[in-house]
């Protein structure tokens, strides 16, 4: 007779593949990355942060002002949010398994599918809105799940607020919101739970927390719109129907074994190997019968509207959940094979796959790595010989340092009076985060948010313009002299950072105030 399993090994179980997974991205990744382009800018988006007035949903830059406060311009200041968020996104995940009914086999797999897929490892290395994006509409669907299994609608309460807090985060939440509405809808035992209080309280809780997001997009006229029409313009106009479909499960790498197994058990009558004993089995199939639908809806709908292969991403983590507990309940001979076979298999995808989602070479191994999945492309089409996120990491520091160069090379009178300017959001963040250990006056820009803090203290008269083009007829325009004094060269970088110009400008042709007000802000 076997022995019955101790009551504190699944939650110790758990806790040691949350644990786990937080640990690897940290560990495996190579020391020579730096802070991507992106969350330079959000380090100084939480040096300004004004939670009801922003233009961009506030809740990174808080997280980014905390990291900034323990860990200064360490990168782990970005790494250890972005690792804790995909471990809170594993940790939904093994609860959604035992909600399902899934035991210790499910959760290791479920465990080994997170680290095998490059779309959940790449998000827990980068500090972006991506990761708490995942975060929060896997929270909220585990909530209409456990709304659905246990027939208790007040779980409701929770999808709630998980897609409040994802309206802090970004602005695809009230998307997941509406989505998850209209799978409710569609599945009948969940459309059943609409006729009680929950779900609409829940709405309404929704909105209450995220309001901060929509207070600051009427604050500033709705930048949000004028950054998806450049976006479209720049980047998603180039993003065709097959790519996008393509990408989905070299995005999931292995773990598409599991999602397709939470799709055959959405589509059966009872989850394969299911005795009809349990009194959770119906309500179990439903729960996952809605997760298939929600997850269907999302696909298409970034299918129809031609988003990135990413944005889909939140579609994934609870059926892939789902499909551990189906593949754990299979009988007989299937089941041996299985119980070897589909861990086998996600590690080593995941172990081959790796360093798509963690930069674990240095540049130069990296490039060689990339190479063999056939190159990478920027997100406007150029051939890059590392994935752009990868050469987003790289050289900003070093950039830094040739600007306070030439900063240090002026006269005393100059540099009493200039400022420095930079002519993207990459390079303003670069210089707000490492160019006060230099000495540096902190930059303005009129691009995207830095726009909106405004011209600084200096009258504009005398400046240092950070620019990959010292020919821009703006730079004369503006300036009567005009002259390059550094240059800051790396071949690893996106084309438009592998030479980077330090122009000494003089003699502002209008007032800066009027300039701030004519040129910004500029989105891209």
């Amino acid at each position: 007779m076997l022995r019955p399993r101790p009551p504190w090994l699944v939650p110790a179980l758990v806790v040691v593949l949350v644990v786990t997974r937080i640990a690897l991205p940290l560990l495996a990744i190579d020391a020579t990355w730096e802070f991507h382009r992106d969350e330079l800018l959000y380090f100084a988006m939480g040096e300004h942060l004004d939670w009801f007035r922003m233009q961009f949903p506030p809740l990174v830059p808080l997280v980014t002002r905390i990291a900034h406060a323990f860990a200064g311009d360490a990168t782990l200041a970005a790494r250890v949010p972005a690792a804790l968020a995909g471990g809170a996104t594993l940790l939904v995940m093994l609860l959604t398994v035992r909600a399902l009914g899934g035991g210790t086999w499910a959760l290791v797999v479920t465990a080994l599918a997170s680290a095998a897929a490059p779309l959940f490892m790449r998000t827990s290395v980068l500090l972006q809105p991506v990761v708490f994006d995942q975060l929060w509409c896997v929270a909220a669907l585990f909530g209409v799940v456990l709304a659905i299994v246990r027939r208790e609608p007040r779980w409701w309460l929770l999808a709630g607020m998980m897609f409040g807090l994802g309206t802090l985060t970004k602005f695809s939440a009230p998307l997941y919101g509406v989505l998850a509405f209209i799978a409710t809808l569609v599945v009948p035992a969940a459309r059943a739970q609409l006729r009680t209080r929950w779900p609409w309280l829940a709405a309404v809780l929704a909105l209450v927390v995220g309001s901060a997001s929509l207070t600051g997009q009427m604050v500033h006229g709705w930048p949000f719109f004028a950054q998806m029409r450049v976006l479209r313009a720049q980047q998603l106009a180039r993003v065709t129907a097959g790519e996008y479909l393509i990408e989905q499960p070299m995005l999931l790498g292995g773990a598409a074994l599991l999602a397709l197994a939470g799709i055959v058990w959405a589509c059966t009558r009872r989850p394969v190997g299911d005795d009809g004993d349990s009194a959770r089995a119906p309500t179990r199939l439903h729960a996952v019968r809605w997760l298939a639908t929600f997850a269907a809806l999302l696909v298409t709908w970034y299918l129809v509207v031609r988003g990135k292969g990413y944005y889909a991403g939140p579609a994934y983590p609870l059926l892939l959940a789902a499909g551990s507990v189906t593949l754990e309940r299979l009988r007989g001979r299937l089941r041996m094979a299985t119980r070897v076979v589909v861990p086998a298999v996600l590690v080593a995808t995941g172990l081959v796959l790796l360093p798509l989602g963690v930069p674990v070479f240095a540049p130069e191994a990296m490039a060689r790595y990339a190479a063999r999945f056939g190159g990478s492309r920027s997100n406007v089409g150029v051939t890059l010989d590392l994935p752009q996120d990868y050469a987003d990491m790289l050289g900003w520091r070093a950039q830094a340092a040739t600007v306070a160069a030439a900063w240090r090379a002026l006269s005393p009178a100059d540099r009493a009076r200039a400022g420095i300017v930079a002519t993207n959001y990459g390079r303003a963040g670069a210089q707000a985060l490492h160019g006060a250990a230099y000495g540096l006056p902190y930059p303005v820009s009129i691009v995207g948010d830095f726009w909106a803090w405004g011209p600084g203290p200096r009258d504009g008269d005398v400046m240092l313009v950070v620019v990959d083009d010292p020919n821009a007829p703006y730079l004369r325009e503006l300036w009567r002299e005009v002259r390059v004094v550094a240059e800051h060269r790396d071949a690893r970088r996106v084309p438009e950072e592998r030479v980077v110009y330090v122009m000494l400008v003089r003699g502002l042709r209008m007032p800066l105030a009027e300039f701030w007000r004519r040129m910004g802000p500029v989105w891209g």
